[in-house]
C-alpha cells in the first residue's frame, strides 16, 4: 500500500491527479469517481482532455461506473453544468409532515424576525404546499422522508453506457 494507492480484499482504490498522462492512461477500471470537475485542465499535456482520458479506461467493462461530482464554477463554461443541463436535473424535495406533499426545500421558504434580540434563533421553513411552519425536528423527518424528483427529460450523455 502507498499513499496514493490502497488494496483491500475484493478491489483497490487509486487516487491520481488529472494533469498526469501517464498516470490517465494507465490501467483499465470499473469505477471511476471525477472530483471537482470544472477544475480539471482542459488538456493532459498533450494528451487531451483528462475526463475523455480517464473514463476510455472504462471501456472493457460493460457495467463501468462514473460519478462526476462538482460545484459549478461559470456559467456557460462549467463541465458539471453542462452534465445536469444533459441530465434530467433531479431537484431535492422534502415531504411535508402536514399535508404529505414533496416541497422543493427552497431558501425563499424559510422566514425569521428581523426585529429579534437573535434572528437566527426565530428561524423556521415553512412549506411551499400548505404554508405550515415545520418544528426543526419535522424539517428533519421532512429531508429523511424526502426524493429527487425530476424537473426535465434526460438527455442523455455521449458516454452513457
Amino acid at each position: 500500500n502507498r499513499l496514493l494507492s490502497k488494496s483491500f480484499p475484493g478491489g483497490q482504490i487509486n487516487i491520481i491527479g488529472s494533469n498526469s498522462p501517464t498516470e490517465v492512461a494507465s490501467r483499465p477500471v470499473s469505477v471511476v469517481l471525477l472530483d471537482e470537475v470544472d477544475k480539471y485542465p482542459e488538456s493532459t499535456g498533450s494528451e487531451g482532455d483528462p475526463i475523455k482520458l480517464i473514463e476510455e479506461r472504462t471501456d472493457t467493462f460493460w457495467n463501468a461506473l462514473s460519478v462526476r461530482v462538482c460545484s459549478p464554477t461559470i456559467k456557460g463554461r462549467s463541465r458539471i453544468e453542462q452534465e445536469y443541463l444533459l441530465s434530467d436535473q433531479r431537484v431535492f424535495h422534502g415531504r411535508c409532515p402536514h399535508c404529505d406533499q414533496l416541497d422543493e426545500l427552497k431558501w425563499s421558504n424559510v422566514h425569521w424576525d428581523k426585529d429579534a434580540a437573535n434572528p437566527a434563533e426565530t428561524a423556521a421553513y415553512f412549506c411551499g404546499q400548505c404554508g405550515e411552519m415545520w418544528t426543526e425536528v419535522e424539517r428533519l423527518r421532512a429531508i429523511t422522508r424526502g426524493e429527487y424528483v425530476a424537473t426535465a427529460p434526460f438527455n442523455g450523455h455521449a458516454g452513457f453506457k
